[in-house]
């Protein structure tokens, strides 16, 4: 006799429908948990520029960063609400990725001091990233 028998195949689907349900959960934490630090090291990296663009004293003007639940803003100006909109830099962090915290983190001129100190925060899932802007103007995150 050649070929399976039903109960052959049905230990075989079960073997692969077991491997399945235990693999796909790993997979898309470690997506999340990729997708997460690559948008934690865009806003890092777009914090830093704003500082840098600040003490440099481009265009003579403060710069900042603005941000909403999906996406941030690195504005010229003093503040998000009376800036120059034309020169806006807008990114959206990824689907899933959300950010709570400090909404808008402007930096001074020349020293490049943030007018606020805090936390922002990306949350994918049940994982979250801190961002640490110092009242001194250093940029970390965790």
């Amino acid at each position: 006799m050649k070929g399976f028998s039903i109960i052959e195949m049905l230990v075989v689907i079960g073997i692969g429908g077991l491997l399945f349900f235990l693999i796909i959960p790993t997979g898309v934490d470690f997506y999340e948990s990729l997708e997460l630090d690559s948008n934690r090291r865009a806003v890092v990296q777009t914090l830093r520029r704003a500082q840098l663009k600040a003490m440099s004293q481009e265009a003579d003007s403060s710069f900042g960063v603005y941000f909403t639940s999906s996406h941030y803003t690195l504005f010229k100006g003093d503040s998000f609400i009376s800036h120059d909109p034309s020169g806006d830099e807008v990114f959206s962090l990824a689907p899933g990725v959300n950010a709570s915290g400090l909404g808008e983190i402007v930096f001074s001129k020349l020293d490049g001091e943030p007018n606020v100190a805090g936390n922002v925060e990306l949350r994918s899932g049940g994982k979250v990233s801190i961002i640490n802007i110092s009242q001194t103007g250093v940029i970390s995150a965790q």
